[in-house]
């Protein structure tokens, strides 16, 4: 992993995604602090904190722990080639995604229909969490058959130094637009069904079945937080250089 000098950093220009792509336990710390840094991760960390009310230093602080952090390669993003980072993508986030949404989606329906009477919240959390689904589902389906194939195809072209058309340019902008769009909405959503569910946290009587539930939804939020990360913030950076 790539590790950064926070005191080198200038919190009135670095993003909040920056950080997080130079180093992702920066995450765990943006987590507890209620910071957005995947779909919110473009704006910088000063702008960030003072959203939020946060003490500026306090984050620092912690940040600058990470320095002393243990170092891993094989979390160091940054550096994976294009097409490296794709096959990571589908393999690990979007199978994820695919898996346990109709997981999750049987857990929600239960607790609504069981709890939604003296929990109606969880009514509402059904359908946020089908609505995601639906969006999900289509949203990868664009980006395995359309996005992706047209990223790691200039990028072939980059390597091989021959000519990008201005069609396939214009089409990867138009394309990594509407995937951060779907992003947003998507991050939307998640967010949503965390303050309907009280931060995952089910009340005192609940049975098995509805502590699963938000145990499964607070871990897909973590996965989703990071599948985002890596294609907003890294992924897409990159598409961008080579058609820049």
């Amino acid at each position: 992993m790539q590790h950064f000098n926070v005191t080198q950093l200038n919190p009135e220009t670095v993003t909040v995604g920056e950080i997080v792509a130079a180093n992702y336990n920066a995450a765990g710390i943006f987590r507890r602090y209620g910071l957005d840094f995947c779909c919110g991760g473009g704006i910088t960390l000063e702008k960030a904190c003072s959203e939020r009310n946060i003490y500026l230093d306090e984050i620092v602080n912690e940040l600058r722990g990470l320095e002393k952090a243990p170092s891993s390669d094989n979390e160091n993003y940054r550096a994976w080639e294009a097409d490296y980072l794709i096959e990571h993508i589908i393999h690990t986030h979007h199978r994820f995604v695919r898996r346990k949404t109709e997981e999750i989606s049987a857990y929600a329906g239960k607790v609504a229909k069981v709890h939604g009477g003296r929990y109606p919240e969880n009514v509402e959390i059904y359908q946020k969490f089908m609505s995601l689904s639906v969006e999900l589902m289509e949203h990868l389906e664009d980006e395995e058959k359309t996005v992706f194939p047209l990223i790691s195809r200039i990028a072939q072209r980059r390597k091989k130094g021959e000519n990008v058309t201005v069609e396939e340019i214009a089409n990867l902008k138009d394309e990594l637009k509407k995937m951060e769009d779907d992003h947003e909405g998507a991050g939307g959503l998640i967010a949503e069904i965390r303050e309907l569910s009280h931060n995952f946290t089910p009340p005192q009587d609940a049975c098995a079945t509805f502590k699963i539930l938000y145990q499964n939804l607070e871990g897909f939020e973590q996965d989703l937080h990071k599948h985002v990360h890596l294609e907003n913030n890294i992924l897409f950076k990159k598409a961008e250089e080579l058609i820049a």
